[in-house]
């Protein structure tokens, strides 16, 4: 499945749009009890812990989504949006927020073709007018 944070997959048109998904994911530093008067403490041992866990976190929220969007049977996720919100003493909420769509490959309509090492090139240009009009295509652009 395509995720992208564009509105749209290069090369293809979206043929359906099948609705908004959702996927969250919570994330809290490690919290230990401390012998004085049961108060509570966070141990982060640096940024990189704090990086990589709410890394991990955007991972099982995106993924969340994903698993929403094949039970709508969409076969791309476009303009992606994910947040991070702290919501109390070290606890990280991650919103995965996108829209599931269905896609159609276009076909190519004008044929690639590669420039050989001539120094007499001349562009022949008469397969333009036999390429495939799209006019009346159940495609829309």
């Amino acid at each position: 499945m395509i995720v992208t944070t564009m509105d749209g997959i290069a090369g293809s048109i979206t043929e359906e749009t099948l609705g908004v998904v959702r996927g969250t994911a919570l994330w809290t530093r490690r919290t230990v009890k401390n012998f004085v008067g049961g108060i509570r403490q966070f141990q982060v041992h640096g940024l990189q812990e704090l990086d990589h866990g709410l890394n991990a976190a955007k991972e099982s929220a995106t993924k969340a989504m994903e698993e929403h969007a094949k039970k709508l049977r969409a076969d791309a996720v476009i303009g992606l949006r994910l947040e991070v919100i702290e919501m109390s003493g070290g606890v990280f909420c991650v919103n995965a927020t996108g829209t599931a769509v269905m896609t159609v490959k276009l076909p190519q309509s004008v044929p690639a073709f590669t420039a050989g090492p001539s120094e007499d090139f001349d562009l022949d240009i008469s397969f333009l007018a036999a390429r495939p009009s799209f006019a009346g295509s159940s495609l829309r652009h």
